[in-house]
Parts: C-alpha cells; structure tokens; sequence
C-alpha cells in the first residue's frame, strides 16, 4: 500500500531496487534496515512505513506461495467470515441521507461515521436512531484544524446518544480530559498507533485500537501490536486508508483471523460508489474458498 495512486503507480511502473538472493522473511526485513535510502523512492508525501509494509506484505505473501502454505495455516488459525461496517461521509451540510441509502439496501449493515464540524442535535437523534452506528471518528489526532470540534459537551452528548458506539480519536485536553476519563472504556484509538510502543504514551490504557498495518511498517512492528491486544484484552479492528490494489485485501485477512466480528472499517470497495440495483456486499464477507499466501482476493 501507498497513500497516494501517484506513488502506486510510479512503483508499479519503476519497480524497487530490491535485494535479492535467497531469504526468510527476518533476514530480507533486515536487508531493508540495512538500505537507508531505499524507502524514500515514493513521492515525498509518502511516508517510509507505508512503503514499508508494501514492500514486507509483499513479501510475507510470495514466500508463504512458495512454501505452500496460507497466512492461517502458519498461524494454526482459521479464515473465519469478516464483519465490516461502511465508512461514510455525511456530506455538506451533513445529513442522515447517505446511511440511508444503504440500510435500504441492507437493513443490517453497520456504519462508522466521521462526526460533522457542525454537528446538529437533531442530525445526531437520526443516527442513533437507526441503531446501526459502531464507531464515531472525531479526527481529532490528526491535527487541530481536522476533525469535530473540541467540545466537551460535544464529547458527553456523542457518548450520551450512542451508549453501544466507540468514539475515536477524541482531543484530549484540560477541558475534554473529565468527560473522557469517565468513558475511557468507549475510547479507541487510530493515528496515534504505530506500534506497541505509542500504546505507552496514550492518556489511558487503550479499550480499543483500529489496527491500519501500514502504519506499523514492519511485519515485526505489526504482530507485537497484535500480540499486545490479544494478551490484554483490548478491542481490535481493521481500519481501512482506500487502500489500492492488495492492501484492502491484506487487512481483511487479518481481520478475518484475530478480530472478525468487531466493527472492521474494510468494507468492499463497492460502497465507495453508489448502486442504483443496490447489490453490495453483505456482512459478514465470506473467506476465499480457496485461499492462498496472506489468503484473501482483491474484491
């Protein structure tokens, strides 16, 4: 995965100076630690871990091909059916309409929303009024001019109006921090988690974490954050960045085998566009029958 379809398809067209010769997966990471400019072949917008995770998922999945085995055959796992929700936006101005829209489709699908700049208390009681939302993503970790606004009361009323929602990424400040320590239970986290390690410098002991690989780099980096919240019970799901090409379908196949029933942000690209036969996907979505290397298709 890149960020940016320019620097896919500049690494689709160049290519990477990659090392070659033969290699387990440990010792080709290490070559790659070993080749400091290696990393900043993408477009400058581009974050180095993000190719990183291309190039590790890359090869995590041809080696697994090779010896013939699947991601869950190695782990003495099971690809089980992968629940997801559908991220949208609200539009402008935000409106009910567009989560609408799909539960006319699907009257069980499930939602994760970005919070509106201006969100109104009767746009709100539409919303959780359908019952279907899982996540509520303030933005607020991503810098101070995204995202909801730092309102405590905001805060409280989210909390408030969705009892059974996570809330994502809330600002944490003097004013905010009451309102968030009496609901530390709901919170979860997304940009601020590039490993085991950023966990540590969270104002609490995470309840939640949504788990995007590519922020993580490593396939190293990536397995301690899973080992961390399988060993302290915190909530995991699979994030979703539009992911281009094979790293929608890596996500899901980790989903599918640590957290398959939480509310997972990768949904099929058929929600990113509008179906006038109304013929997505439903969730859950059903494994490969017949999977190989990491184990799921792009689909």
């Amino acid at each position: 995965m890149t960020r940016s379809r320019e620097a896919h398809n500049r690494l689709r067209e160049d290519g990477l100076a990659l090392p070659t010769g033969d290699w387990t997966v440990g010792t080709f990471s290490d070559a790659l630690d070993a080749d400091s400019n290696l990393l900043t072949q993408t477009a400058s917008r581009d974050a180095p871990e993000y190719l990183r995770w291309a190039i590790e998922s890359a090869v995590l999945d041809l080696a697994l091909k090779q010896s013939g085995q699947t991601l869950a055959s190695v782990l003495d796992r099971t690809y089980e059916p992968m629940a997801f929700v559908v991220s949208l936006q609200l539009g402008d101005p935000p409106h009910i309409r567009p989560v609408n829209r799909f539960l006319d489709a699907d009257s069980d699908i499930e939602f994760k929303t970005d919070v509106p700049d201006t969100p109104s208390d009767e746009l709100l009681s539409a919303l959780s009024d359908t019952g279907a939302v899982r996540i509520l993503d303030l933005k607020a970790q991503y810098g101070s001019d995204v995202g909801a606004p730092t309102d405590p009361d905001l805060y409280r009323q989210l909390f408030e109006t969705f009892p059974d929602a996570l809330i994502e990424d809330p600002a944490v400040t003097d004013t905010t921090r009451p309102v968030l320590d009496e609901y530390a239970d709901r919170i979860s986290w997304d940009a601020p988690i590039t490993g085991v390690e950023s966990t540590q410098e969270l104002p609490w002991v995470p309840a939640a974490l949504n788990i995007k690989p590519c922020r993580s780099g490593t396939l190293e980096s990536l397995c301690r954050i899973l080992e961390y919240g399988l060993q302290h019970d915190v909530e995991l799901y699979g994030g979703g960045m539009f992911e281009l090409d094979a790293g929608r379908a890596h996500s899901q196949a980790l989903a599918s085998l640590f957290y398959p029933n939480s509310p997972n942000d990768l949904a099929p690209p058929a929600y990113h566009t509008y179906r006038d036969d109304k013929s997505y996907p439903s969730s859950p979505l059903e494994p490969p029958a017949k999977p190989a290397g990491i184990g799921w298709d792009i689909r």
